[in-house]
């Protein structure tokens, strides 16, 4: 009997880099195979149907300049932007070379890091065929204190937000054309436009009060809600002369590096100020306090 490939002997490989702090990876394809009816006889054969679909998702803690934003197109180029990815696995591998992100999420609740889940449509191939792994470097993942998280949304001044969740959709649309070769590749795969936005916040309630359910059948219902995400990086100071002239070592050329310190950079921010509420959910339980769940809605081209 062999043994089983653990979490540790197996790697997720993304456009080149084997990415740190994956929490989770999974990839799967679905043929539709249709019957062939006869008269006289009835079934003979079955076909593949339609073209197959693939779907590769998964979840990764927060880091700073994080690739899958690159991948979340551009409102002037409707051509939306393909990568590569896969598991390596005992000289194996189950990869793609032509994925285009779906959906991209963030979530984040007291006391945990804040984490991303990416989702990806493949048009070609998935399988064994492509080996996805490179040398190419994809960034540490970066822990963000309380303090780094900033929240605003309907009555958060006052009100303690204890979770929160922002999640992207954005559907393609693949081109297909008539060819002797590569038929199953789309010709192009383009963005659709508008891009959905959905949000959540879970606040603790001290002064909250609901909207009623009607208000904006007669008012304007746009409200505004905000994140961003903050994370402390290392960054060599180097060592410089009262003029300003960089030193250099002698031997190597590079740069004397006089000390390293943190410095907070930004790693996520969204702001609307055109969202609906799609609901509210006040909860209430004999071991918890009262609290009330907020769910936005927002479009962005």
């Amino acid at each position: 009997m062999k043994n089983a490939t653990t979490n540790y002997e197996n790697t997720f490989y993304f456009d080149g880099a084997a990415l740190s702090g994956v929490l989770s990876v999974d990839g799967s394809y679905n043929l539709a195979y249709e019957p062939i009816n006869v008269i006289g006889k009835g079934f003979t054969k079955s076909v593949m149907a339609s073209v197959p679909s693939a779907q590769l998702s998964f979840s990764r803690y927060m880091t700073n300049d994080d690739p899958v934003f690159n991948l979340t197109g551009d409102g002037s180029q409707f051509l939306a932007k393909k990568v590569d990815a896969g598991v390596y696995y005992n000289n194996k591998y189950f990869a793609f070379e032509d994925g285009y992100l779906n959906s991209v999420g963030l979530e984040c609740s007291v006391g945990e890091v804040p984490t991303l889940n990416a989702a990806f449509n493949v048009y070609g191939d998935i399988g064994p065929n492509f080996n996805p792994s490179g040398q190419s470097y994809a960034g540490g993942v970066f822990v963000p204190q309380v303090k780094d998280i900033s929240l605003t949304t309907r009555n958060s001044t006052t009100n303690r937000i204890t979770n929160f969740s922002v999640n992207y959709s954005m559907p393609k649309q693949p081109i297909y054309g008539l060819s002797s070769s590569d038929a199953e590749l789309p010709i192009e795969v383009h963005n659709v436009f508008p891009i959905e936005a959905t949000a959540s916040f879970n606040l603790e309630i001290d002064d909250y009060e609901t909207k009623r359910a009607f208000s904006d059948l007669t008012s304007n219902g746009a409200s505004s809600f905000s994140v961003s995400i903050n994370g402390t990086i290392l960054k060599d100071i180097e060592l410089t002369t009262a003029n300003g002239v960089v030193l250099v070592d002698a031997d190597t050329s590079e740069a004397l590096i006089a000390f390293t310190k943190n410095v907070s950079v930004n790693i996520f921010t969204f702001t609307s100020s055109d969202a609906v509420i799609e609901s509210e959910q006040v909860n209430s339980t004999s071991d918890d306090v009262l609290s009330v769940n907020l769910s936005y809605k927002t479009y962005l081209n």
